[in-house]
């Protein structure tokens, strides 16, 4: 399981997006950033999402 607390990464989301894989993980994150008004993930957006992701024990 992999955790990602979107706030500081994507402007105005308050949310911790949890998802099996790290690659959905990425995927909801985008979707939920989409939703918030951002038009384009950015690369630093991006690399900020592989920092702020852990891998959560089962």
């Amino acid at each position: 399981m992999y955790e990602l607390d979107c706030s500081g990464v994507i402007p105005g989301c308050q949310r911790i997006i949890r998802a099996e894989t790290q690659a959905e993980v990425f995927r909801r994150a985008v979707v939920q950033a989409k939703q918030l008004g951002v038009a384009r993930i950015t690369p630093k957006m991006l690399d900020t999402m592989r920092q702020k992701t852990r891998e959560m024990a089962n």
